[in-house]
């Protein structure tokens, strides 16, 4: 069990780190991250099948670096619940995760450097990335969503009202009355 919710620098980095039987991770219930806490905590564990909730929304810099490498028994992601992402954070997250095919980002704002970084790279060729508003990712690239996978809105950019009808200057209606007023 590791019932902290506030961690320190690198407290739990590589942790379980090539435990390739490891099938269930514990819970991780922290809140207040902090530098590199759980970089490479799975990496190379290739039995676990489902990532563990990670309930933090404000992040630090490399706090999930490459936290999931080579985990090749994932499928989908937990929710990132996060909006703002902070340098490296998700840098290299689940690089490698050759099943996943679902991934669910609540990020808008994904200005940090690296933050995103080959985060979803050589995983499933196709999948279901949910989010925010998809303006914020892109397909096929780097930092992106790979190009075989849907992404899907859960709060997409209200929709613009339409433009008033204009009316037709073509057509003459003879029971419309108008008035010509000569001003000059």
């Amino acid at each position: 069990e590791l019932p902290a919710t506030t961690l320190a620098d690198y407290c739990y980095q590589s942790m379980f780190m090539s435990c390739e039987s490891l099938a269930q991770a514990p819970e991780l219930p922290a809140t207040t991250l902090a530098l590199t806490c759980y970089g490479s905590m799975f990496n190379g564990c290739t039995s676990l099948t489902q990532a563990p909730d990670l309930p933090a929304t404000t992040l630090t810099r490399d706090c999930y670096y490459r936290m999931f490498y080579y985990c090749t028994s994932l499928t989908q992601t937990p929710e990132l619940p996060a909006t703002t992402l902070a340098d490296s954070c998700y840098y290299r997250m689940f690089y490698y995760c050759t099943k996943l095919n679902y991934a669910k980002c609540l990020a808008t704002d994904t200005s940090a450097t690296d933050c995103t970084t080959d985060w979803l790279k050589n995983v499933s060729s196709t999948g279901t990335f949910e989010c925010d508003n998809k303006k914020y990712f892109t397909l096929d690239s780097p930092n992106g969503i790979p190009t075989g996978w849907t992404i899907t809105e859960i709060n997409p950019d209200p929709l613009t009202p339409p433009e008033p009808e204009k009316p037709d200057l073509d057509t003459f209606d003879p029971n419309v009355p108008f008035c010509i007023e000569n001003v000059g």
